[in-house]
């Protein structure tokens, strides 16, 4: 759930940072998993205009008063977010700006999810035969998983093919959760990038369908969500302003133990709540990691930011929204204009319509608000 040492970083562009901080290779570390780049990066390359996100899921007084918070902490100079300063220092020049990640692929599969379950099966074989990693990976992960069955209980709808993608995913032992995060965070430009290059349409359903089911409590309408950390080992990430509104752009790594994410770097190091993230331990190569995976389109908001020495920590908080620029994508949807709302689990639902309008807030930064 973290970032580990990224000794290269030639073959993936810069502005990636994050879990498995973008790009690199992870260490390997006795007894935890250390993370490489490929997990946590975010999709900079687009700068978002200052938004304002209405509050589908936050209707609660506790997202209420964040919000209010937010509003008096700004007026007052009482937080503790500053801009980094690029004369402070070198290393301070190589940071990327978190934003909603535009550039992701990041497909929920709403209302077509049966569909692709039929068509996915076959589209595995043929991404296999052409990828032997992923014929390897899928093989020794598909014999965990029927090992580690019995003991499981799962949702209804979870079938044997999310949970080997769950495991494909959390196996260390090879790059492919690094390659399957490259192509998510850069192949996302538009549907005809992802039809011509995405190489892992299957592998990316599978662990998108896995997620949503293992994740069924609806959000935070039903709960206060999970808090949870995240380290990166060498990129620098900082918001443009307090109440940003913030996608990870890529499958991000958490755990529910900050010491455990503290294992796998400072650079950056995220304290978050999360609504949607899926607790996978239980199919996860390394249950000690108490792993919490967190899907592409979990919309935060920053409600925190300081920087110590050579450490950024931001602090983020779900605004208990999902969105996404891609919808059924495979089956011929074209990318659209705007990040629209996605309903808990990938079920269709009428109180999700139309793209997130876009309301710059007249105090000069982003506020995720509850009915303000």
């Amino acid at each position: 759930p973290g970032e580990g040492e990224t000794p290269a970083h030639k073959s993936l562009p810069p502005v990636w940072l994050g879990d498995k901080e973008g790009p690199g290779e992870r260490p390997r570390h006795t007894g935890v998993r250390a993370q490489s780049s490929a997990r946590a990066g975010f999709s900079p390359s687009r700068q978002e205009p200052s938004v304002l996100l209405p509050a589908l899921g936050l209707q609660s007084p506790p997202g209420m008063m964040l919000a209010a918070l937010l509003i008096i902490l700004s007026c007052t100079g009482l937080h503790t977010f500053r801009t980094p300063n690029p004369e402070a220092a070198p290393e301070a020049r190589n940071v990327s700006l978190l934003s909603l990640a535009p550039d992701t692929f990041d497909d929920a599969y709403v209302g077509c999810s049966e569909l692709m379950e039929e068509k996915a099966a076959p589209l595995l074989e043929e991404e296999m035969a052409r990828h032997p990693q992923l014929r390897e990976s899928w093989g020794t992960a598909q014999k965990a998983w029927e090992r580690r069955r019995p003991g499981l209980s799962l949702p209804p709808g979870f079938q044997a093919q999310h949970g080997i993608a769950i495991m494909v995913y959390t196996n260390s032992s090879n790059t492919l959760y690094r390659e399957l995060n490259q192509a998510v965070r850069t192949l996302g430009d538009s549907q005809e990038s992802y039809m011509t290059r995405f190489p892992f349409k299957a592998l990316h359903f599978y662990l998108t369908r896995g997620l949503q089911l293992l994740q069924s409590s609806g959000g935070c309408s039903r709960g206060p969500g999970e808090t949870v950390f995240r380290g990166v080992s060498s990129l620098r990430f900082a918001p443009k302003g307090l109440g940003d509104s913030v996608r990870f752009g890529q499958f991000a790594s958490s755990s529910k133990d900050e010491a455990v994410a503290r294992q796998f770097g400072t650079a950056t190091f995220f304290s978050l709540r999360t609504c949607f993230g899926a607790p996978i331990e239980a199919l996860s190569v390394f249950p000690d990691e108490r792993e919490v995976l967190i899907l592409p389109h979990e919309v935060f908001f920053v409600t925190n930011f300081s920087q110590h020495g050579a450490q950024n920590l931001v602090t983020l908080s779900s605004g208990n929204q999902l969105c996404s620029y891609f919808n059924c994508a495979y089956l011929g949807e074209k990318k659209r204009l705007g990040c629209e709302p996605v309903p808990p689990q990938g079920q269709a639902s009428s109180l999700f319509k139309g793209a997130f309008p876009l309301l710059v807030a007249s105090w000069g930064f982003q506020l995720l608000g509850a009915g303000l």
